[in-house]
């Protein structure tokens, strides 16, 4: 059967992939493209299959969205966080008014990507379905697509469902109905699910692994009721205050990482942040509480070791102490007859489902091992002493210009589980210059491929956008590249810092909480568009940015154009 033939094509249907679709279409009106998805409707992490009652997005309105199509003001919580509802109906009428739900083929599942001898791409389908091929290949499937499922020695005569949290949706009717339930992981979807069982009246057994990066630093939905959490944490003064190598220079950065005062002030400003946040936790109510305070404790929020999260349910710490919730910082041994549960400390309790928050790994499986590291997915075995070298540069560089991450506050190395078995993982930061291509082969001249959405970060859909815009301007050859070696040693930069800032989350994924605009910027600037977005440098500074400020962007992008090659373009004709 031969191979159905397409100009671009899009593996996706979340914030990434939309937005990459539809920003390809903007310039190039007339480009036979498709979206595929192996889910049954568009919205990716969002969509109908993975949301549930009470699920709130952890920023606030307004913050979470593209910066041209406003949201629906409705499903918003009185601290101003948005229902899971919300942005489902949002991602599908985003879909239908920009004509993707007719380019789009859902319960299409890509089970093996491959290249073509003459360029180009081959993406072979599941169910017998034809395979595609394709120009161009935008890989959008996000950070959140393949579950990690550990699996423990289980007896035959343990009947209890084991689920993970991504498939809440299709089990909240029966979990409704049960006594006991057992809740796996730390990162923010526990929290979310240990909310909703209480809230349901369930007994919860929690259980977080002693050895693991521990619990998520949790913010508070509002610091001291004056101001959205959200709001702070999306300034420009919280990137300089951070020690972001991807903002190292100017007054801000000399003052804050350079100067013993500036950088005096920053450990005051994220000691007394963090105060705040175990405070409204509660963490010292009682010993159980205490299992859920953030490693490094005193100073999770500024490291987020673990990962950051925010209190966007309403009264999630009330429900907590209130509820009956037992956190065990131990692991599971094995999994008995009459459904219960063995952990490795020796106690022992019965339950009536899993639940599974073990978090997800990159959804590079589709690649052959080989193609993996010639795309840059994961670390190359024939390429080890180049990196080793530009990584050993790149922490000397980065050690000099942010000393306040100089050294770590954590000695002890992330032990894997004992007990569970898991397939190979494939964490760890690709090799991609800017988040989004690989060096090696766009230096070749080959820009057929790009990788967005593989970033962590809480602005997701204006960094999707901004991403989209460059990994666009890149496939039709429309943004300089540096040299090969500039772009790897750009690569080491990010992934040496990453690691360092972040801890453990920094050596699992592209993590950049608090950095997310002088992320953006950083792609803007490329672009040749300002990434200023306020009337004033004290503004920029000090007041929070949102999405709708950087509307226009794509249109800013053709003016750049027009002047560098002294032509006007329009929308949706094609730049060559």
């Amino acid at each position: 059967m031969p191979p159905e033939i397409f100009d671009v094509v899009v593996v996706g249907t979340g914030w990434n992939g939309l937005i990459s679709a539809k920003t390809y279409l903007d310039f190039d009106a007339n480009a036979n493209l498709v979206l595929v998805d192996e889910q049954a409707t568009i919205g990716g992490a969002w969509s109908d299959e993975k949301i549930y009652p009470g699920l709130f997005a952890q920023i606030k309105y307004g913050q979470f969205e593209y910066s041209f199509y406003p949201m629906r003001h409705e499903g918003v919580t009185k601290d101003g966080y948005i229902s899971g509802q919300t942005i489902n109906n949002y991602l599908k009428e985003f879909a239908a008014e920009f004509g993707l739900i007719q380019r789009t083929r859902l319960r299409t599942k890509v089970v093996q990507v491959t290249r073509r001898p003459d360029g180009g791409w081959r993406l072979n389908l599941e169910s017998g379905k034809e395979a595609i091929e394709c120009a161009k290949l935008i890989y959008a499937s996000g950070a959140a697509s393949h579950p990690v499922i550990p699996q423990w020695p289980c007896s035959e005569r343990f009947n209890v469902p084991i689920v993970h949290s991504s498939e809440i949706r299709s089990h909240v009717d029966k979990l409704q109905k049960i006594r006991r339930a057992t809740v796996i992981g730390a990162a923010k979807s526990a929290y979310d699910t240990v909310f909703l069982l209480l809230q349901y009246g369930v007994q919860v057994n929690w259980i977080i692994r002693e050895n693991s990066a521990g619990p998520m630093a949790i913010m508070p939905p509002t610091i001291l009721g004056i101001c959205n959490t959200m709001d702070a944490v999306s300034t420009e003064l919280v990137s300089h205050l951070g020690s972001s190598i991807m903002q190292t220079k100017g007054t801000g950065y000399w003052l804050f990482n350079r100067t013993f005062i500036g950088r005096s002030i920053a450990k005051i400003f994220w000691k007394t942040i963090a105060i705040i946040a175990a405070r409204h936790a509660g963490y010292d109510k009682s010993p159980n509480a205490q299992k859920l305070k953030p490693v490094p404790h005193g100073n999770g929020i500024f490291w987020a070791n673990a990962g950051l999260g925010c209190a966007s349910v309403p009264n999630f710490w009330k429900a907590f102490h209130e509820g009956d919730c037992k956190v065990h910082k131990t692991e599971i041994a094995s999994l008995s007859a009459s459904n219960t549960v063995e952990l490795s400390n020796g106690a022992h309790f019965d339950t009536d489902y899993i639940i599974l928050c073990t978090g997800f790994d990159k959804s590079y499986h589709h690649f052959s091992a080989e193609l993996q590291e010639t795309l840059g997915l994961v670390s190359s075995t024939y390429e080890q002493v180049k990196w080793a070298k530009l990584e050993a540069k790149a922490e000397k560089k980065i050690d000099q210009l942010l000393p306040a991450i100089r050294e770590s506050p954590i000695t002890t190395v992330e032990v894997p589980s004992r007990s569970a078995h898991l397939e190979k993982l494939l964490h760890g930061p690709s090799r991609h210059y800017r988040r989004l291509i690989v060096p090696d082969i766009a230096a070749k001249g080959d820009r057929s491929i790009y990788f967005p959405g593989f970033i962590d970060t809480i602005y997701t859909p204006l960094v999707a956008e901004v991403q989209a815009l460059w990994g666009v301007a890149f496939l039709l050859g429309l943004v300089d590249l540096p040299s090969q070696g500039d772009m790897e040693a750009e690569v080491a930069d990010w992934n040496v810092w990453t690691r360092k800032r972040y801890l453990a989350q920094g050596k699992k994924h592209a993590y950049a909480i608090y950095d997310f605009f002088a992320y953006i910027n950083l792609l803007l600037g490329d672009l040749g568009i300002n990434g200023r977005r306020k009337s004033t440098a004290l503004a920029e500074l000090f007041l929070p940015k949102y999405p709708r400020d950087y509307k226009g962007i794509t249109d800013e992008f053709r003016r750049a154009l027009s002047t560098r090659q002294g032509k006007a373009y329009a929308k949706g004709t094609k730049v060559v």
